[in-house]
């Protein structure tokens, strides 16, 4: 080997030993298991229990039915109510119609037997315990009167239904009172409202027939005035 070969060699080996090497391209990534939160797979379970439970419960309570009083006949306000007017319909359990809250078939002897319609009932209606009373408001010989009111008319107390007051004749606004006792009409609350117009109650009171007629003008005049006497249980 001639001494310029040699030469040329070491030279080369030289810038061999000097050139940076490669890094080995890293391995294949080992695969890392997902942890699974305790939690997370608890609630998974309670909602997939949730969801069996809830279709078990639809599929058996579509099937359930109940029996309730249904009107066969057209019945007028008033007229006696006979189990020929009244026949059995069939309801779904959890249907709308439960909301009307009818009354079950059981009660066919309770709601016929010396009942009424309060108010004029179609055929195919369902019947509900406010569709029959033992007899209609008001009863025979009373009367019902409407009596506007303004608030120094009336106490401040809340009249409710039950109690019992007296209707006052008033003297004029500005004139001198009575020397006599003024006319009064025992009478009994049976409902308030208040008017869609100015400050005014009315208020509905029930008294006597042979003093309707009497109240009926005064409280027309606005000359009149509510006393109470005993508080009702309404």
């Amino acid at each position: 080997m001639s001494s310029s070969t040699k030469v040329a060699n070491q030279d080369q080996h030289a810038r061999s030993a000097t050139k940076p090497q490669r890094p080995a391209p890293p391995g294949p990534l080992k695969p890392t298991r997902a942890r699974r939160r305790p939690a997370l797979i608890a609630l998974g379970l309670a909602l997939v229990a949730l969801s069996v439970l809830g279709s078990v419960y639809l599929a058996t309570s579509l099937g359930q039915t109940y029996q309730v009083l249904a009107v066969t006949k057209n019945i007028e306000r008033g007229a006696p109510i006979t189990p020929a007017d009244l026949g059995v319909a069939e309801l779904p359990v959890g249907s709308g119609a439960a909301l009307l809250k009818p009354v079950r078939a059981d009660q066919l002897d309770e709601m016929t037997t010396g009942k009424v319609a309060t108010a004029d009932l179609r055929a195919g209606q369902l019947l509900t315990a406010d569709s029959v009373a033992t007899q209609l408001e008001p009863a025979a010989g009373q009367s019902i009167v409407g009596i506007a009111l303004a608030p120094n008319q009336m106490p401040t107390q809340d009249l409710k239904a039950g109690d019992s007051v007296r209707v006052v004749e008033t003297p004029a606004t500005g004139g001198e009172p009575p020397v006599r006792a003024p006319f009064a009409i025992a009478a009994t609350v049976v409902a308030t409202a208040p008017t869609p117009v100015g400050d005014q109650t009315v208020v509905d009171v029930q008294v006597t027939s042979s003093n309707a007629a009497a109240l009926a003008a005064r409280a027309a005049t606005g000359r009149v005035a509510i006393v109470i006497d005993a508080v009702g249980a309404g």
